[in-house]
């Protein structure tokens, strides 16, 4: 499977090299990678993941619902119920779920990107597509229905916001953590209010050195998440994993220096972005919660890659820092390289290409 992302990867890299020339013939390999992405998930190897084989054992025992809801949602349990009529076999809703999660990411990917779509994909296709439509795949949905609500919230529909993040929230309990965001507003930042959204960064590591003890306490104060963070503090949620967070790791440094790059080019990035300004504050709470959460490692990988996603919209951007535009691409191609390294990890039998 590895070696089929890394195909894609390649022919999405070369097709965004010519995007601009191509014309409303784009959006024929666009739909076509698309399609070829939802088989690829969908019916992948049951065990080439960490999470597949759980997956396919409550699938098949969605029946016991009582004991099952207290790892995934009752929505997983009904469709179990439902495909079950027709297959035992777990390809079935590795399918719907695939289907559903990237239709949605595509139909965003073209709503935001303008003519950087092919971008936008390849930075998908080289870290998100192995972990939300592969791996975590209630997390998929949830993913996508955020990045579509984006664009309501940036336009004050905030009744919109919510309907998208409840109904993410129906896939993936996770969801809750995104309602705060309602607050938030798409207005622009004086150069004070972008340094202060930057300085959540190091209040993440503040918190991460002096501040575990307070986080550790969410375990038995929250009802029903309490249970789900008692899990995830166990790395038990559906997942063989690493219990712990290399908060100083590569592609954690590397993702901050891209932030404060785009942090220098805010101006020019907002001209060609009308959802900038919100995008970044998003990323801006991504990057605070793997420091601030690490006491809980898996709770703090998920919810930074969960604020985190809205840099496949972010990094595509970064092209129009460069003249000319070819090496703009060129650059977003090597960023994507570099994810892509880390997004292989989660494929069976792969470790890191190199050490970046």
């Amino acid at each position: 499977m590895a070696y089929a992302i890394i195909f894609i990867f390649v022919i999405t890299a070369l097709i965004s090299l010519v995007e601009k020339y191509l014309g409303k013939y784009k959006w024929i390999p666009y739909i076509l990678i698309g399609l070829t992405l939802i088989l690829l998930a969908g019916l992948r190897e049951i065990g080439i993941d960490p999470d597949s084989e759980n997956y396919a054992e409550t699938y098949r025992n969605y029946y016991n619902s009582n004991d099952l809801t207290t790892t995934v949602e009752y929505s997983f349990v009904m469709l179990s119920a439902f495909f079950n009529y027709f297959t035992d076999d777990a390809h079935a809703i590795f399918l719907f779920y695939a289907f559903v999660g990237l239709s949605l990411k595509f139909y965003a990917f073209a709503q935001y990107s303008r003519e950087a779509v092919f971008l936008s994909l390849l930075l998908y296709v080289a870290f998100y597509f192995e972990l939300h439509e592969v791996t975590q795949i209630r997390t998929g949905i949830l993913s996508a229905l955020f990045l579509l609500s984006i664009k309501p919230l940036s336009e004050g529909k905030r009744w919109a916001f919510l309907l998208l993040i409840a109904l993410g929230c129906f896939f993936h309990i996770s969801g809750i953590i995104l309602l705060p965001l309602v607050f938030l507003s798409n207005k622009t930042q004086t150069l004070r209010g972008r340094l202060l959204w930057a300085m959540l960064i190091p209040a993440g590591y503040f918190l991460y050195f002096f501040g575990m003890g307070v986080l550790m306490t969410m375990e038995s104060s929250i009802p029903y998440i309490g249970d789900k963070i008692a899990l995830y503090q166990k790395g038990a949620e559906m997942i063989v994993t690493d219990v712990n967070v290399n908060v100083f790791s590569p592609l954690q440094v590397f993702t901050i220096f891209l932030y404060s790059y785009m942090l220098f080019f805010y101006d020019t990035l907002m001209d060609e972005n009308p959802y900038f300004p919100l995008m970044m504050k998003v990323f801006s709470i991504g990057i605070f919660c793997l420091p601030a959460f690490a006491a809980l490692p898996v709770l703090a990988e998920r919810l930074n890659n969960l604020f985190n996603i809205v840099y496949i919209l972010l990094f595509a951007n970064i092209y129009y820092t460069i003249k000319p535009r070819f090496y703009g691409r060129l650059l977003v191609i090597f960023i994507a390289l570099i994810f892509l390294n880390y997004g292989l990890t989660y494929i069976d039998k792969f470790t890191l290409l190199w050490e970046v």
